[in-house]
């Protein structure tokens, strides 16, 4: 359903996001002219059978980002205000989607379409660096996922991840059953790993904070 929301605050969200923050003054009006559109929580935002290739950038509230995995949904990943989504999936020539991103909570979404996308990319430099730049850091991201997912111990696995990690801060807040899901394990082996990582001070655990106290010992386990 489309929203009523000023241009002016589409803007200002779509500066805080690293792909549009140097976007020139062509690029801002024609983004000002679009009406975003708003999802309730559980609502699917994309990911049906009918593939749309556009990019999403949300603008208020939240959302999931699944994948499949054995036949199951696995959660990927969660947004706020000022992510963006199907960055990569807008110029697959296959038409499908890879994941499906669903309302976490009401949301307000600014849809750019292939067509759109494509000229402001050919016209404004800033974007277009910003982008190839953004879709650098996620091919990074996927790699260290892929060493965390076939890692030899559950051990390695999670020093992989904290370390992924260790660029935002020496401090992660989550939870166990966040931390077994995304590592593919079950909580008695996970908390059997941060025993042993907890033991060989690589780390301090407390509550659902963990602390990486010696970054080059930690590297020794990945």
């Amino acid at each position: 359903m489309a929203e009523d929301v000023t241009s002016g605050e589409v803007i200002k969200v779509l500066r805080g996001c690293r792909i549009f923050s140097g976007m020139s003054e062509h690029t801002e009006r024609l983004l000002a002219d679009m009406a975003p559109i708003s999802f309730s929580a559980g609502e699917i935002i994309a990911g049906t059978e009918t593939f749309l290739p556009r990019l999403g950038a949300l603008l208020s509230g939240k959302a999931n980002i699944y994948g499949r995995g054995s036949g199951r949904r696995v959660l990927l990943n969660r947004i706020g205000t000022g992510d963006v989504f199907g960055a990569a999936a807008v110029f697959f020539a296959e038409p499908k989607h890879v994941s499906t991103v669903v309302a976490a909570a009401k949301c307000r979404i600014l849809f750019i379409e292939r067509g759109c996308l494509e000229t402001i990319i050919k016209s404004d430099f800033s974007v277009a660096s910003a982008y190839i730049e953004f879709l650098s850091g996620k091919i990074c991201f996927l790699n260290k996922k892929i060493i965390a997912f076939t890692a030899k111990s559950a051990e390695s696995a999670l020093a992989g991840y904290l370390l992924e990690r260790a660029g935002q801060g020496d401090t992660l807040h989550v939870t166990m059953a966040r931390l077994a899901s995304v590592l593919g394990i079950g909580r008695t082996t996970l908390y059997r790993a941060l025993d042993t990582l907890e033991r060989d001070g690589c780390i301090a655990c407390e509550g659902k904070e963990i602390r990486i106290l010696d970054k080059n010992q930690l590297e020794t386990r990945y």
